[in-house]
């Protein structure tokens, strides 16, 4: 039998996140593997998705996070994590993201890089951000690099120089929310609506979505603009909004659950996603689970998760955007065949798969032994 620890740090950063999310569900998964058992080490942590996952653990969740406890919260577990550590006899450290952290000595390690961004784009990063300094240390240091991509293997062989026999490309899965969401329940919003999901800043390009929907009259009349997550729309956003003409009521903002984001979808005429960047992209799968036909920028890791279930654009070309979101919003053939590709889509990725390919990962780099 073969133990694998994960360890405090992504617990110690995310109350809620999409890392600590994958990590609760793969070890979750990786504990009901033939020849596998899953522990977490995060002697004290704020993260609530670790409280609910059904795995051995050993720490205690103190119900409170910011950016200031942080560094308390590292500190903490770098104190109490190496006692437990030894106590559990890894056969695998899996570090949940890119600090050090305490390992017995001789017990390989796994880390999984999620995107490159901090490298592609260093300009949406303050100087201070040590980001890729410490990934660069992580991955040389590990004996086996998962990637959520083969953009995203490529990227890290291109500008880490990592060898490719030490990268396992390993993707994710979607939350079983969208796969049930239904049209059952009230639409969020009065009006036929474009949907937006999540952080707007930077790399993000809402700015180029806002562009796209002003310059295309059609889309003005036919639709709203809708706003999921992220914070409250700032000062520029607003101005940004009514630089371009554009109605103050005519773009919302809303946040909820994700069973509330999963009705938007599910309402949604189309989900634009103008990233310029993703080492893999979940929303534009909560949106095909959802039923909702997705546009979505035709760069990094977006072509390799959509396949031909999407239209895609050039995310620097607010022409091409609104010429995408048109082709879906106005032609109900070609609606109904991004949806029907969608739902054929999701069968290449789940929680269950991603688990059983990272063991297959562990396996090889300990030789093959499972027991």
């Amino acid at each position: 039998m073969q133990t694998v620890v994960y360890d405090h740090q992504t617990f110690t950063l995310q109350r809620f996140g999409g890392i600590s999310r994958y990590y609760c569900e793969l070890a979750s998964r990786v504990n009901r593997l033939p020849g596998f058992r899953a522990k977490v080490i995060a002697p004290i942590h704020c993260n609530e998705y670790l409280s609910h996952c059904d795995v051995p653990k050993f720490g205690l969740n103190l119900g409170l996070w910011h950016p200031r406890l942080e560094p308390m919260y590292r500190h903490g577990c770098r104190l109490l994590a190496p006692g437990p550590m030894r106590a559990a006899r890894p056969s695998v450290v899996h570090r949940t993201y890119y600090a050090d952290s305490y390992a017995p000595p001789s017990v390989p390690s796994v880390v999984t890089v999620f995107d490159m961004i901090h490298e592609i784009l260093p300009d949406e990063f303050p100087p201070v951000d040590q980001t890729s300094r410490d990934k660069r240390r992580s991955v040389q240091r590990a004996d086996l690099v998962l990637c959520i991509s083969k953009s995203t293997a490529d990227d890290v062989m291109r500008l880490l120089q990592v060898p490719q026999h030490k990268i396992r490309i390993t993707y994710l899965g979607l939350s079983g929310t969208f796969t049930r969401a239904t049209s059952q329940q009230a639409a969020p919003h009065p009006r036929p609506y474009l949907l937006f999901v999540g952080h707007r800043g930077g790399y993000k390009n809402f700015e180029g979505a806002l562009k796209a929907y002003a310059r295309s009259s059609r889309l003005r009349q036919a639709f709203d603009f809708l706003v999921f997550g992220g914070f409250a729309l700032r000062r520029e956003e607003l101005a940004l909004i009514e630089s371009l003409g554009l109605k103050p009521e005519s773009v919302r903002r809303l946040t909820g659950s994700d069973e509330e984001l999963a009705q938007a979808y599910r309402h949604a005429t189309a989900f634009v996603y103008p990233s310029r960047y993703e080492g893999f992209g979940i929303p534009p799968l909560e949106a095909m689970a959802s039923g909702c036909p997705v546009a979505c920028s035709n760069l990094s890791s977006l072509p390799e998760v959509v396949g031909p279930a999407a239209e895609m654009f050039d995310p620097g070309d607010p022409g091409q955007i609104a010429a995408a979101l048109e082709r879906i919003c106005f032609n109900e053939t070609r609606r109904r065949e991004l949806v029907d590709a969608g739902f054929e889509r999701l069968g290449r990725f789940s929680w269950d798969q991603c688990a059983r390919d990272t063991v297959q990962a562990y396996r090889s780099m300990l030789g093959g032994k499972s027991d």
